[in-house]
C-alpha cells in the first residue's frame, strides 16, 4: 500500500511539473533546441525568427527589418513556414538563397508551440544562447523599434 502511495504521488507530482510550465518556458525551450539544432556559429548577436503565416501587419514590420538589416553579419534571420522565397525577395528587394545569416527552416525547428507562433521573434544571444526573447505583435508594437535602437 505504501509503495502505491509513492508510485501515485510520484505521478501527481510529475503531472503538476510538466502542467506548470509557461508558455514563456515552453518557448525558451524551443528556441534553445533550435538553435543546437542548427548548431548556430559564433559571432550572432540576434536570432530573427519570421514566421511565413501569421499577423500580417507584424510580419511586414519584420520584412522591412530584413530589408534593412540584412548585411548585418551578427544578426541571423530564420524563415519559418516560407511559402515563397522568391515572394519574399520580391518584397525586400535582396536576395536571400546564399546569404550566411538566413537560415530556412525546413524542418521547423523554430515552430514555437504557443500563440505566439504568428508573430515574429527576436532572440537576444549571448555566446550562442539565448538569453531573451520577445514578440512584434499588437501588444509590443515597438519590437523592431527597440531592436534598431540596440544594434545600431
Amino acid at each position: 500500500m505504501k509503495r502505491y502511495f509513492i508510485l501515485c504521488f510520484l505521478i501527481l507530482s510529475i503531472v503538476n511539473y510538466s502542467c506548470s510550465k509557461t508558455e514563456a518556458d515552453r518557448e525558451d525551450t524551443v528556441i534553445a533546441e533550435g538553435i543546437k539544432e542548427i548548431k548556430l556559429p559564433p559571432g550572432y548577436k540576434w536570432l530573427v525568427i519570421l514566421p511565413g503565416l501569421g499577423c500580417r501587419g507584424c510580419i511586414q514590420e519584420a520584412e522591412a527589418f530584413m530589408r534593412d538589416y540584412i548585411e548585418k553579419p551578427h544578426i541571423l534571420f530564420v524563415l519559418t513556414k516560407v511559402q515563397s522565397l522568391k515572394i519574399l525577395e520580391q518584397k525586400i528587394g535582396k536576395k536571400l538563397h546564399d546569404r550566411k545569416n538566413v537560415y530556412i527552416d525546413k524542418q521547423g525547428f523554430f515552430d514555437i508551440p504557443t500563440n505566439n507562433t504568428i508573430y515574429p521573434c527576436i532572440v537576444q544571444l549571448e555566446s550562442g544562447k539565448a538569453i531573451a526573447h520577445q514578440f512584434q505583435s499588437p501588444d509590443n508594437g515597438q519590437a523592431f523599434q527597440l531592436l534598431k535602437t540596440q544594434i545600431e
